[in-house]
């Protein structure tokens, strides 16, 4: 069955609701087709108050499952520190060694850490076949994002919440995913929305210029 890890690495304190906007439109990848998807996060802060232990949940495999496992984390996450998009690619590199994962889905806002080892990762993970898209949060593309993005061949997307109706684009956004995860290229040409587009165009554009490379 095909896997999707669904990643949370937001600093910002949660005054747009994104938890309660993923937990609310989760339902719409499981719809999209058989698939299992692990959510990732970022637990209460630690004793210097810097840094968050980050954690990961099981497979869930039905939107209840998903819904149970986000109402676990939510009540043991705390926004408002900054978090390391690098650890969430460490997780998903380990879990391709088990078995494949198709794309690792990050919302986010913005990057700490080491650029060139995260942007090694991703490029270890697109060789193994794993896309990553970063669902930014806020008003200036992150261009960290969008390096990683190229290096696994996936595709960077900004979502500003305050002139933009992100409770309409995000699922269409998760949706168009996981028909890529699904289905792949061709699953994500077919899906019938504005955001699968600007998907494909990227994930196509990336394709061809690792054709020329």
């Amino acid at each position: 069955m095909p896997r999707v890890i669904l990643a949370l690495a937001t600093e910002a304190d949660d005054r747009f609701g994104i938890w309660d906007r993923l937990k609310l439109i989760q339902p719409e990848m499981f719809a999209a087709g058989p698939v299992e998807i692990k959510f990732a996060y970022f637990g209460r802060e630690g004793a210097l108050q810097t840094t968050r232990p980050y954690l990961a949940t099981r497979w869930a495999t039905t939107a209840g499952d998903m819904d149970d496992l986000m109402d676990q984390g939510r009540a043991g996450c705390v926004c408002g520190c900054f978090v390391q998009v690098g650890d969430v690619l460490e997780q998903a590199l380990r879990e391709t060694r088990q078995a494949p994962v198709e794309a690792v889905v990050v919302v986010g806002d913005r990057f700490h850490g080491d650029l060139e080892i995260a942007a090694g990762i991703a490029r270890q993970l697109r060789a193994a076949g794993t896309r990553l898209f970063l669902l930014q949060q806020g008003v200036h593309p992150e261009p960290a994002f969008k390096a990683l993005a190229d290096a696994s061949g996936g595709a960077h997307l900004v979502f500003n919440p305050h002139v933009e109706r992100i409770a309409k684009r995000l699922p269409m956004t998760l949706e168009a995913i996981t028909h890529f995860a699904v289905g792949g290229v061709d699953a994500l040409a077919a899906c019938d929305n504005e955001m699968a587009g600007l998907l494909f165009e990227q994930v196509t554009k990336q394709i061809t210029k690792q054709s020329k490379g």
